[in-house]
């Protein structure tokens, strides 16, 4: 009855003024299309309801951002909050609700909204965007405790926003609170309705509903495919040519020649855990294989991260970390996989940088970074080609610039150079296209000063089913940056999604347009397996290795589409050739070889010769 009486007052509220006419068209719509038709959906009855109320009694008061009004609503009320003001950093248009339940890490919860944006902000093309409001579940007294930071975007009709999440940090029993926030742009939403619901201890997440959701681009008949396409046969292929001669140099003409793809060029990679080198139960085999089978590239994390170092972090944890490093650099350089290191340095301030500049000992913190770039270059050298220099430059709340000024990065950037001849990487993560210009921003003062230049840049690719990018807008991003550096790579790929044919779709979209741009030289899945990834439902196998139709989607592109096997004979000059090889590695079976070679074929081989025995 309630939901009833809501919709003839919002009615009255907004039709006030309109003449008759007007008003039958207002009415004639709303019943044929009603605004209010998105339903929560069907909850599996094991969660739980936190929430003591819908919403607060309690109006916030005004801040320099904005305000909050209440209006009437049938028996009831709604909120709506007016940002009229965007600050260069924090939210301040916010109300909390605190919850008593416990939340503990990596259990699964849910958290609900019903609202609607009523004034929408405009982009730089007059183009409206969606309404948006910043879920931050936390600690009360300590928001720096996490479980969830998250963006909602609010459309134009009444409904139920909601997502599933799992915990990113636990809460204990009456310290939680959710905060929404408002004022990341000019709007105003209405809000009638949240809630919060945890699940028991080992709960299914894909038991949980997902919004409808998808991108532009999905389509199969989509133009850019085509372009695509055409892109990866010109910059990925190349003519494999190969000349068989004799002990006295001679052409052997009509030699059977297999040839066999092993290894991508391309950085087609994950990362990867030590441990399952250091042990061989079944999960250990099964990680080992899997990895050996789908990927050319590995990046051992959290390995090499600052502060792993010996005599850089308290305890045995850091001797834990590089336990087995060297056994892993050894076992992928005999498997011919590429390696990529991250990181040398991190940009934003962690809880052990914090600590030192809370207590007045900054300059302790590049004392450190300076060990550990020394530290795991020593440990590294002749196996990592790739690392990532900075990672996250564009500061969260606070990063080094704070403390050091502006021309850290470049100072650090040049002790980098000076100590490896290793690729150096710009990494960061883009979230929406305020973080996006100042990481643009940031690379155009860094790539133009006197001082060093990276060589290369990294996107952070963390997504959900709510920031995913279209084609459109990743191509967009690619080209904006790509004049800035000789090289680019996908940096930390997942995708946190119950909807499996999303979870693939959006595999195949994005790795086909990454690996079809010329700059780009690696796309790394930051984890594979359920049972050893900081966001389960990103990863590509669920915890007890089944499958999920992304990882097809892998072995269709990666292992099928784009690899290349062949069994060719040599002509009268003892020579052969395949036009359109992948670059990668090859395993070579001929005729009067008693083994197989490798061999490397990169653009810049024109020829590769063959001694018979």
């Amino acid at each position: 009855m309630r939901a009833k009486n809501k919709r003839l007052t919002h009615l009255r509220l907004f039709s006030r003024n309109i003449p008759a006419k007007g008003f039958s068209l207002l009415l004639l719509f709303f019943f044929k299309a009603p605004c209010f038709g998105q339903n929560l959906p069907y909850l599996p009855p094991e969660l739980k309801s936190v929430f003591e109320s819908e919403i607060p009694v309690s109006i916030p008061r005004p801040v320099a951002t904005g305000k909050f009004r209440k209006l009437p609503a049938g028996d009831g009320f709604v909120w709506i909050a007016e940002a009229s003001k965007v600050l260069e950093k924090g939210n301040h248009l916010a109300f909390k609700m605190n919850f008593d339940a416990t939340l503990r890490e990596k259990e699964v919860a849910l958290i609900a909204i019903r609202a609607r944006t009523v004034n929408f902000p405009i982009d730089s093309s007059d183009k409206q965007r969606p309404g948006q409001i910043r879920i931050h579940v936390a600690e009360r007294e300590n928001l720096g405790k996490t479980a969830l930071y998250h963006l909602a975007k609010i459309g134009k009709n009444w409904g139920w926003y909601y997502h599933p999440f799992r915990s990113a940090k636990s809460i204990d029993s009456e310290k939680g609170v959710v905060r929404f926030s408002f004022d990341l742009q000019k709007q105003a939403i209405e809000i009638e309705e949240v809630r919060l619901y945890t699940a028991p201890p080992g709960f299914d997440m894909s038991r949980l509903p997902m919004m409808e959701t998808g991108y532009q681009g999905r389509e199969p008949d989509a133009p850019w495919r085509k372009h695509a396409e055409k892109r990866i046969t010109q910059f990925r292929t190349g003519k494999l040519q190969i000349k068989i001669t004799d002990s006295l140099g001679q052409p052997v003409p009509g030699s059977k020649i297999k040839v066999r793809m092993q290894r991508h060029a391309f950085g087609f990679g994950s990362t990867f855990k030590s441990k399952y080198l250091l042990e061989d139960d079944l999960n250990a085999q099964k990680y080992r294989n899997t990895f050996d089978e789908l990927f050319s590239c590995l990046v051992p994390v959290p390995s090499l991260i600052p502060r792993h170092s010996p005599n850089m972090h308290s305890g045995n944890y850091a001797k834990k970390q590089l336990q087995g490093l060297q056994r892993v650099m050894e076992w992928a350089q005999g498997k011919e996989m590429s390696m990529r290191g991250h990181t040398l340095v991190w940009g934003n301030l962690q809880p052990w940088s914090n600590e030192l500049a809370k207590a007045g000992q900054k300059e302790d913190i590049l004392a450190f970074l300076n060990q550990h770039l020394h530290y795991v270059l020593s440990q590294t050298r002749g196996f990592i080609n790739e690392w990532d220099a900075i990672n996250h430059p564009i500061r969260f709340q606070k990063d080094l610039r704070d403390l050091f000024g502006e021309k850290i990065y470049e100072q650090l950037l040049d002790e980098q150079k000076r100590a490896t001849d290793s690729a150096l990487i710009i990494n960061e993560a883009l979230f929406d296209n305020q973080r996006e210009n100042s990481f643009y921003e940031f690379m155009v003062k860094l790539q133009s000063s006197n001082g060093p230049k990276a060589d290369g840049i990294g996107f952070q690719s963390h997504f959900t089913t709510h920031n995913l990018r279209g084609m459109e807008d990743l191509w967009r991003r690619y080209q904006r940056f790509s004049p800035l550096a000789n090289r680019m790579v996908v940096t930390e790929y997942d995708l946190v999604c119950n909807d499996d044919q999303l979870h693939a779709d959006y595999l195949r979209d994005i790795l086909t347009l990454t690996f079809s741009h010329p700059k780009m030289t690696g796309f790394i899945n930051w984890g594979f397996w359920a049972g050893e990834h900081w966001k389960p439902e990103g990863a590509l196998f669920r915890k007890d290795w089944k499958a999920r139709p992304a990882v097809k989607v892998w072995r269709d592109l990666v292992k099928k589409n784009w690899w290349t096997e062949a069994e060719i004979r040599t002509n009268q000059k003892g020579e052969a050739q395949i036009n359109r090889a992948f670059y990668g590695v090859y395993e070579i079976e001929y005729e009067f070889g008693d083994e197989p070679i490798l061999i490397h074929h990169t653009p810049d081989k024109k020829l590769i010769l063959i001694k018979a025995n």
